[in-house]
């Protein structure tokens, strides 16, 4: 009885899209954002990296990419843009995609990491005997 039903619904399901019957659907808003870590050796260090930003609005209109609250670049009168630097940081990174009125649409962070913690003693680490 339940495969049936599941198998029912699979080509109602499958009628209704391949007769138009479904509702036409808008371009999806997203926000890609890579890589989202970068790690150093040591804590402290400086970690050096390509970021590559992807995004998708439905409408179009400006739009501005901010890290922290720098701005790094603006597209006018676009649906859709792509943005590639190479990028160094010693602390996370919360990149977002703004409209010109400052609205923002979407944020991510990109956290600082890192293998060893950094070392604030000046003792001398040997000995003799």
């Amino acid at each position: 009885m339940k495969i049936s039903i599941l198998s029912g619904l699979v080509i109602a399901l499958a009628l209704m899209n391949h007769s138009g019957v479904a509702a036409e659907q808008s371009p999806a808003a997203g926000f890609t954002v890579s890589p989202k870590q970068c790690t150093t050796l040591k804590q402290g260090d400086i970690c050096y990296l390509n970021l590559q930003v992807s995004w998708q609005q439905a409408s179009q209109q400006n739009y501005c990419l901010f890290a922290d609250e720098q701005k790094l670049h603006c597209w006018d009168s676009v649906q859709q843009g792509q943005w590639q630097q190479d990028f160094a940081m010693q602390q996370d990174l919360v990149l977002t995609l703004q409209t010109s009125d400052r609205q923002v649409l979407h944020n991510q962070t990109i956290r600082y990491a890192w293998m060893y913690k950094k070392n604030n003693s000046k003792a001398m680490r040997w000995r003799m005997f």
